[in-house]
């Protein structure tokens, strides 16, 4: 009979190994779980941070919307800008990080006057109505007009900031084209006095 004894020692110590086994196993399981749990919590909780840094629309989106290869000017933080051509129209384009970067510079864009098609983070200058009319029934978003009373004071339709599309390149708002009003009055009277010195003499 000892050697019955012995056995069923031997068994208990085997059951008593094996549930210790499983004990450390099901132990990690749920540390991994809950680490696995934890990262994917994590990183749920920073995709929305991530996905809000893009725009619903790039800039290659809008070009092929209108039908032309964008070509980027400007690229940083919290913009992007650039251009294309179709036909005989040239499209300005900017897309943005955030909705607030978007209202401020068209804030100050407006000043200039133009048309801006203005949809999620990104606006499109075109120089006509009827060019941003199109490409909205393609994109979506909205017209807005700039400030029309600061175009009536000299300043070139449709003209933008530096960092603004839509400008006329190498204009000055208020510049007029040739001659300047002071140097036609100065011309007027110096052929005038010309004219007039010579006919006396």
């Amino acid at each position: 009979m000892p050697s019955t004894d012995r056995r069923t020692r031997r068994i208990r110590r085997i059951r008593t190994s094996l549930t210790a086994v499983a004990a450390v196993c099901v132990t990690a399981l749920l540390c991994g779980g809950c680490s696995s749990k934890a990262a994917a919590q994590h990183t749920s909780a920073e995709a929305p941070a991530t996905a809000a840094a893009a725009p619903g629309t790039s800039l290659e989106q809008i070009a092929t919307a209108i039908g032309c290869t964008a070509e980027v000017n400007v690229e940083v933080e919290d913009l992007r800008q650039g251009g294309c051509q179709a036909g005989q129209v040239v499209y300005r384009m900017v897309t943005f990080t955030a909705e607030q970067g978007l209202r401020s510079w068209l804030t100050e864009a407006k000043i200039y006057g133009g048309l801006y098609l203005v949809g999620d983070r990104w606006v499109v200058t075109a120089p006509t109505e009827e060019a941003l009319t199109t490409l909205r029934g393609r994109l979506g978003g909205s017209l807005e007009t700039g400030d029309t009373h600061g175009g009536a004071h000299g300043a070139t339709p449709g003209a933008t900031p530096d960092a603004a599309p839509g400008g006329t390149t190498g204009a000055t708002p208020g510049a007029t084209p040739g001659a300047t009003p002071g140097e036609t009055h100065e011309g007027g009277h110096e052929g005038g006095h010309d004219g007039g010195q010579g006919g006396g003499h």
